[in-house]
């Protein structure tokens, strides 16, 4: 691999996903999926990182490896335990870890929903039902009006079409249905939320005479790639690529196109103020299973497959890109790393964020604690934080701006 410089306009982060590394016990959904024993190593969401009882020293850690921004996760369980119940001690919470990352210069995009529902939300239907849509939109306003003067980046919704596809079409993520029309229902009712979302949060910052906000969604994205030359796999493939351009053009830009369902609400405009893509790679497919985001993990190694999804992308709205890059584990991470970032760094199109990594192992959803894919160790047991090889990568690449020849050799980059 060459030597490369960083662009200078390209902030560099790393993401804090609630569920994923809070811990706790909350009524939530997957800490009802793991009661039922669907976790395939048998840990608990309530452990994950603790990072509620040590957000200080994750907040100190992502400043020491040099972040310039951070991927902020909130718990909709956490905020509102119960229907019409806010809890003014988890504001304060986030309030907290706000207040601390601006002081130490840290950018901060606010992830309002990934994969976890409180229990009573999801035990009266969830996101398939129109009538509870409302409850969202209550509580994104209510996290809004409590910490939008703190920051002005938000994601509605974190990789919605997994959501759907996992908990609705192949049946192993919370609730477990496996129904297609159910799949697209519930992805149509989530554009939907993010459609009206997306004005709410603009009109409550004018409103209350906040700075002004930036809103977007983050879909998954990896290229479907078949396995041999049979008609299957093929026409899996294609499937998968109609499916995610009409979830993209329904949460963008308000166009309904099969197998997305009719609804009201979806109007033609722009919703969004940046593109924003969670990017697995690319995904060899052979069987309906393997388009699950259960399935086998993807393969990181093409940039060129993401680079061409965001030109394609961007010719439909040409605004700002951000891509969130799936973690791996620790002996691929540099290399994927250096490879990505070289990528983007010369890319033609405005890349303004790249979210390397979660900044701390965690829960990994159907994977427990058995998949690492953080820039830093944690023991689950003692808790205890330790630099990875790929931290420390991080740390020096957000210093230099660059790689040279010495840094690719120290850390074993081919």
């Amino acid at each position: 691999m060459e030597a490369f410089t960083l662009r200078d306009d390209m902030l560099l982060g790393a993401a804090l996903p609630a569920t994923q590394c809070e811990g706790g016990e909350l009524e939530s959904s997957w800490i009802y999926w793991w009661g039922l024993g669907y976790i395939r190593d048998h840990a608990s969401p309530a452990v994950a990182a603790q990072h509620a009882e040590r957000w200080q020293e994750d907040v100190a850690l992502a400043k020491e490896l040099g972040a310039q921004t951070v991927l902020l996760g909130v718990d909709w369980t956490r905020v509102e335990p119960e229907e019409g119940t806010f809890d003014e001690s988890a504001l304060d919470f986030y309030r907290a870890q706000l207040t601390a990352l601006r002081d130490a210069g840290l950018r901060v995009t606010l992830e309002l929903h990934r994969f976890t529902n409180p229990a009573w939300f999801e035990e009266r239907g969830g996101f398939e039902r129109v009538e509870n849509l409302s409850a969202y939109l209550t509580y994104i306003e209510h996290v809004a009006a409590a910490l939008g003067r703190l920051c002005q980046d938000y994601l509605t919704f974190a990789e919605p079409n997994a959501y759907a596809v996992g908990g609705y079409l192949g049946g192993d993520y919370p609730p477990g249905r496996r129904d297609p029309s159910a799949c697209f229902r519930v992805l149509t009712h989530m554009a939907q939320c993010h459609v009206l979302g997306y004005s709410l949060l603009h009109q409550l910052h004018e409103a209350m005479e906040y700075p002004p906000c930036r809103v977007s969604v983050s879909l998954r994205a990896q290229e479907p790639l078949p396995v041999g030359s049979g008609r299957i796999a093929k026409a899996l493939c294609s499937a998968s690529r109609r499916a995610f351009d009409a979830a993209f053009r329904a949460f963008h830009l308000g166009r309904i196109e099969l197998p997305m369902k009719y609804n009201k609400y979806l109007v033609p405009g722009t919703y969004c103020d940046f593109l924003s893509l969670d990017w697995y790679g690319e995904q060899r497919i052979s069987e309906p299973l393997d388009l699950t985001p259960f399935a086998k993990r993807g393969e990181m190694g093409r940039p060129e497959a993401l680079l061409g999804l965001l030109k394609r992308l961007h010719a439909l709205a040409p605004l700002p890109l951000r891509v969130t890059l799936a973690g791996v584990e620790d002996g691929d991470r540099v290399d994927c790393l250096a490879s990505y970032l070289r990528a983007l760094s010369g890319f033609s199109l405005p890349v303004e964020q790249c979210v390397c990594s979660p900044l701390l192992d965690g829960f990994e959803w159907l994977d427990g604690n058995r998949r690492r894919s953080g820039l830093v160790h944690v023991d689950f047991e003692t808790q205890e934080r330790t630099v990875k090889a790929s931290g420390e990568f991080f740390r020096s690449l957000a210093s230099a701006r660059a790689v040279d020849e010495n840094l690719l050799k120290k850390f074993g980059a081919v």
